[in-house]
C-alpha cells in the first residue's frame, strides 16, 4: 500500500483529482438541502448544469422496453438524492422515462433494513409504471444496499442491472471513522460483507462496478471491485476520480447511459477516460474495463 501511495504522490494527476474532488464535494454540500425538500424538485434540472452528453447510441430512439425500464438511484452514507441531480437529468434527457431517487436515513439502521425499504420502494414503482423490472444505480453505501436487496431480499427477480459506483464491496478502513450500524457493516470482514462475498449462487441480474484508483473513502481502492465469481460482474476503472467526482463525471454518466440503454446482458460496458479528458473520446485504454 505504501508503494502505491508513493507512486500516487509522484503523479501530477493525483493533485488535479484532489482539487476536482474538493470542488465537487463543495457542490454536493451546497445541493444537499434540495435533496431534503423532495423528489419533485428534481423533475427538471435543465438549468442546473450546462453542456450536453455525447453518446455512442441514439438513446432518444432506444428500444421501448429499455426506455420504459425504471431506474432507481441510491445515495451514499450521509448524503441524499441531491447527489444524483446531474445524472438524473442526463438519463431523462436521453430518453429514460422513469428515473427515481430514494432517500433513506442511514443512522440507526443496518444495511438489511435499508434493503427492505428498497424492496417496498421498488414494488411501488413497478405497480405505478406497469414494469416488471428496474435498474439500480448505487453510489458508495447505496451500492451495498442494492446488492443486499438483490442477493438477500429477492431483488434478483426485479433487478435487470445493478450499477455500483465507489462502493466498498470488500469493506473500507475509512468506515472506522463512521457512526452507526451501517458504518460498522462497511468495515472489512464485517458479517454482512463476508456473507455477500461468499455467496456462490448465480443471479440473472447484471452487475457493473465502477471503481477508482484515487478514491479517498475506499481504502484500499481495490475494495470497490466486485470480485465475487458467481456475480460475473464487470469492473470499470474510473481513473483519477475521487469519491464525489463519480457523481459529476460526464464520461462515467455516459458509460452508465449506454449500459442501461442496452438490455443485452452480454453487451460490453463503455470505458471511462481519465482526468483530465483526453482530446479524442475514442482513444481510451482497453485495460480500463475488466471482467471479474
Amino acid at each position: 500500500m505504501r508503494t502505491s501511495l508513493g507512486r500516487a504522490l509522484r503523479r501530477p494527476k493525483t493533485y488535479t483529482s484532489a482539487v476536482k474532488e474538493a470542488l465537487w464535494t463543495g457542490v454536493n454540500v451546497a445541493m444537499y438541502p434540495a435533496g431534503v425538500l423532495g423528489e419533485a424538485l428534481e423533475q427538471d434540472a435543465s438549468g442546473a448544469f450546462g453542456g450536453r452528453f455525447s453518446t455512442e447510441l441514439p438513446l432518444c430512439y432506444m428500444e421501448p422496453e429499455a426506455a420504459a425500464t425504471p431506474i432507481v438511484m441510491l445515495h451514499g452514507y450521509f448524503h441524499n438524492r441531491s447527489g444524483f441531480l446531474l445524472m438524473r437529468r442526463a438519463f431523462r434527457r436521453n430518453g429514460f422515462r422513469h428515473v427515481h431517487t430514494m432517500n433513506y436515513n442511514v443512522i440507526g439502521h443496518e444495511v438489511e433494513e435499508l434493503a427492505s425499504q428498497l424492496s417496498g420502494y421498488v414494488e411501488n414503482i413497478l405497480n405505478r409504471t406497469g414494469s416488471t423490472r428496474v435498474h439500480l444505480v448505487g453510489h458508495s453505501l447505496g451500492g451495498l444496499v442494492a446488492r443486499t436487496y438483490v442477493q438477500e431480499f429477492g431483488g434478483d427477480k426485479r433487478v435487470h442491472t445493478c450499477v455500483t459506483m465507489g462502493t466498498p464491496h470488500a469493506g473500507t478502513y475509512a468506515a472506522w471513522a463512521g457512526r452507526g450500524r451501517a458504518a460498522r457493516q462497511l468495515r472489512p470482514r464485517s458479517a454482512l460483507l463476508d456473507r455477500l462475498n461468499s455467496d456462490t449462487r448465480e443471479f440473472p441480474t447484471r452487475f457493473i462496478s465502477y471503481y477508482s484508483n484515487l478514491d479517498p473513502l475506499v481504502v484500499p481502492a481495490s475494495s470497490a471491485k466486485l470480485s465475487v465469481p458467481a456475480l460475473h460482474a464487470t469492473n470499470v476503472l474510473v481513473k483519477d476520480h475521487g469519491h464525489m467526482s463519480f457523481l459529476m463525471s460526464r464520461e462515467l454518466i455516459r458509460s452508465v447511459l449506454i449500459a442501461l440503454s442496452n438490455l443485452d446482458q452480454a453487451a460490453p460496458v463503455a470505458p471511462v477516460t481519465a482526468l483530465p479528458k483526453r482530446s479524442s473520446s475514442t482513444s481510451t485504454d482497453a485495460s480500463s474495463v475488466t471482467s471479474a
